[in-house]
């Protein structure tokens, strides 16, 4: 059906549209007026959300979508039950004999009374977020003005009790927790101290004193040293003064020696001297060298005399130098039985440095997490407006005329092409020649025109 003819056709069952349409606004209007009246308080939050804790970090990476979450997520804890049961006993509505005596008739008194309230005060409940931005309106509807702005503070105020429990209950758990583990780890470094104390004054060792005994085992050693080479020096002199003691200087030093070695040189002296005057074969010659011979034997006596002091030196370097090592070896013992006790007495200060770090993190964050709950009272939810008693308005119901007005005119249009279509007329010429397929002899000009 073309345009044209359409509106020909509502033109001339305009009676049929125009009565549907005055009795469906006749009944819009007569039903909303029989309704009481619904009233309407609104109060207005916003929902920061990086918080008010001036201990939490700052400046988080927030992904891309995380402001329709969050605000999601805030909008179904307003509406969750625990929210709900906080209002009812704000305003006190868990207390009135009226609902318990209505939840005594429908529920038989089974189940929790307040979650059954709960369920029918969220009935009244209507939580809009603003799009893209952390702004929501909290709106509750009611037939009572006043109980409509109670509920709805009642909300504001039980979601913010609410979004504060769950930003400081988990605080203060962490806090149980950290106090519970920093008593154990106390009482493991005590024990550790214990420990190494108690090693300490048994083993008489002192974790980070200067080691005595290494001391003493280095001075011995350089002792050690000086003797070896003293007792080689002894050995070498010896070898020397049995090949050629003569040459030593420790042996014509000895007194007796030097003195017969004097006499030598006079008597060979006398002995030169009588040579120029007598001959080889003079008595006086003959008693001079059979005294030079004695004085020589007296001599080489003397001279082995001085060399044997070296033996008695060699011995008794050899004997200390045996008692030195023998010192060195027992302080060996000593220092090495020291080296394990003080590595034992290390470990031992070891596990106390351990037990202290342990104990001093997590005593650290369990004093972070009891400032984070004892003085947390702010939440990340600011209240613009709170909810104040509405005025009864007209909008419902011009809004429920204007809607029962539009679907009168539709369904007006509907009925008119329904009774057109059961009982169609010829309206137009295309009516003849293309429906009827009949052709056209005359038409008949519109009097009310042709007047």
């Amino acid at each position: 059906m073309r345009l044209h003819e359409l509106l020909l056709v509502l033109r001339a069952r305009w009676r049929t549209v125009a009565f549907t349409w005055a009795a469906l606004v006749a009944a819009a209007l007569i039903v909303s007026l029989a309704l009481p009246p619904r009233y309407e308080a609104t109060a207005t939050l916003l929902v920061d959300m990086n918080g008010a804790d001036p201990l939490a970090a700052q400046g988080a990476f927030r992904p891309a979508g995380s402001l329709s979450t969050h605000m999601a997520t805030q909008v179904d804890i307003l509406k969750s039950e625990e929210v709900a049961i906080g209002a009812l006993r704000i305003v006190g509505l868990d207390r009135d004999p009226k609902w318990r005596e209505e939840w005594q008739r429908r529920a038989g008194g089974q189940g929790s009374f307040d979650s059954w309230l709960a369920t029918r005060v969220l009935r009244g409940l209507d939580v809009r977020p603003s799009r893209d931005s952390n702004v929501m309106t909290v709106g509750y509807t009611s037939k009572d003005p006043q109980l409509s702005a109670a509920m709805a503070n009642a909300f504001v105020r039980s979601y913010v009790e609410a979004s504060l429990r769950m930003k400081v209950d988990p605080a203060k758990q962490f806090t149980g927790f950290f106090a519970e583990r920093a008593k154990a780890l106390r009482e493991q470094l005590e024990s550790a101290r214990a420990r190494l104390s108690e090693y300490e004054k048994r083993n008489g060792v002192l974790v980070g004193t200067e080691d005595v005994e290494a001391g003493r085992l280095a001075e011995l050693t350089s002792q050690l040293v000086a003797l070896q080479d003293t007792v080689t020096e002894s050995a070498n002199a010896r070898k020397q003064a049995g090949a050629a003691p003569g040459d030593m200087r420790e042996v014509r030093n000895d007194p007796e020696v030097a003195a017969l070695t004097a006499e030598v040189v006079r008597i060979e002296g006398q002995l030169a001297e009588l040579r120029t005057q007598f001959g080889e074969q003079h008595h006086s010659i003959i008693a001079a060298r059979q005294s030079l011979a004695d004085v020589k034997k007296r001599l080489d006596a003397a001279m082995r005399r001085a060399a044997g002091s070296f033996d008695t030196s060699v011995k008794v370097n050899q004997a200390r130098l045996a008692e030195a090592q023998a010192a060195v070896e027992r302080q060996r013992v000593i220092v090495a039985r020291r080296k394990a006790q003080r590595d034992a007495a290390g470990a031992l200060q070891r596990d106390v440095e351990n037990a202290q770090r342990a104990y001093d993190a997590v005593l650290s964050r369990a004093s972070q997490n009891a400032l984070e709950s004892a003085n947390t009272t702010q939440t990340s939810v600011s209240v613009l407006k709170t909810a104040t008693p509405p005025l009864w308005s007209p909008f419902l119901l011009v809004l429920n005329v204007s809607v029962a007005a539009l679907l009168g005119l539709l369904i007006g249009a509907w009925r008119a092409l329904a009774a057109e279509g059961s009982d169609r007329r010829v309206r137009t010429i295309a009516d003849i020649t293309e429906r009827l397929q009949q052709p056209l002899m005359l038409v008949l000009p519109n009097g009310s025109k042709a007047i």
